[in-house]
């Protein structure tokens, strides 16, 4: 569990207490807080919920049936189609990527990250080929020293 994590939870903990109904669990009290759903599904509920839509009238704006929607929101499906996700997405007003995984970073950033650290793989390969190349030229030359030495 990362900080974020155990923040969220102490939160939901603390927002559990101070609601003071015995009908306040946890469990609700993590789900209204904003970050903590970890799987599609409990994103999608969350986002549901925090508009007051019922499944519903939820699946009857994105054009899918509600039995859709409760199966995306049981993690019965671990993800909406394309087409669907991007009208989620606008709907809830986030970006399907955070709708996709949770985090806030976008795509761009992800890929630099990917196009850094590959540079770095490249740059790293680029040194063991040259430290091979060196080795077979060492080889090589004491390859041709014997054969001047036999024949002579």
């Amino acid at each position: 569990m990362h900080s974020g994590q155990a923040a969220g939870l102490c939160i939901a903990l603390v927002v559990a207490y101070c609601a003071g109904t015995r009908n306040t669990t946890v469990r609700e009290a993590v789900r209204i807080l904003p970050g903590v759903a970890e799987t599609f599904g409990e994103r999608l509920r969350s986002l549901r919920e925090r508009r007051r839509l019922t499944p519903s009238s939820l699946a009857h704006a994105v054009g899918v049936t509600e039995g859709a929607i409760r199966q995306m929101e049981s993690g019965q499906t671990k993800s909406a189609s394309f087409l669907v996700g991007l009208k989620l997405a606008t709907l809830f007003g986030v970006t399907p990527w955070y709708l996709a995984t949770g985090k806030d970073g976008a795509p761009e950033e992800v890929a630099r990250a990917n196009e850094a650290s590959l540079v770095a793989l490249v740059e790293e390969l680029t040194l063991h080929v040259h430290q091979l190349d060196r080795r077979v030229r060492g080889l090589e030359s004491g390859a041709r020293s014997r054969r001047r030495k036999t024949t002579d």
